[in-house]
């Protein structure tokens, strides 16, 4: 079984962006554009086969990348709510 498939980088880019919603919430941060282009391509959904697999999995892994590194600097790239 092939760990790398866009069946299983649709699951882990879900999981992150909710807990980077979350996590935004909890530290009381304006969402960005990122969070919206996540939101876009978590509707394509990863069974329809127009677009090679191996390129929404590599979408799906930048966004994850991207939605880590804005957690951890979250309070230098977001601002607060005021």
């Amino acid at each position: 079984m092939e760990i790398f498939n866009p069946q299983n980088t649709y699951i882990a880019l879900l999981v992150v962006q909710a807990l980077h919603l979350i996590h935004h919430r909890l530290v009381k941060r304006h969402i960005s554009f990122v969070e919206c282009i996540t939101g876009l391509v978590l509707i394509y959904q990863p069974a329809v086969g127009w677009v090679p697999g191996v390129l929404v999995s590599a979408v799906h892994c930048v966004l994850i990348g991207i939605q880590i590194v804005g957690s951890i600097w979250i309070k230098r790239l977001s601002p607060d709510w005021r």
